[in-house]
């Protein structure tokens, strides 16, 4: 192996390493993507007859990661009315 494809290998390697930390590791991401789904099956809830909450209310501080678990849950509760609604009509 030449010394280009070395450097060529290391560059690859390099790059793909920080694509998936920035992808992996971005919990803030992940809260902001799992608030805003759980407003949008609520909103979808809403047109259809059902009146639902998209928050998550927090007694005490919580970390990121608290949260999104939260907003998950959240997101699962949501996802059951509305399975719950498809499946009545």
């Amino acid at each position: 192996m030449n010394v280009k494809t070395s450097a060529l290998i290391a560059a690859l390697t390099l790059t793909a390493s920080a694509s998936f930390a920035a992808s992996s590791n971005n919990i803030q991401d992940d809260y902001y993507d799992a608030k805003a789904q759980a407003k949008a099956l609520s909103a979808q809830l809403e047109t259809m007859g059902v009146e639902s909450n998209p928050n998550v209310e927090f007694a005490q501080p919580t970390t990121l990661s608290q949260k999104l678990n939260a907003y998950e849950a959240k997101i699962d509760e949501l996802q059951g009315q509305f399975d719950a609604v498809r499946a009545s009509n």
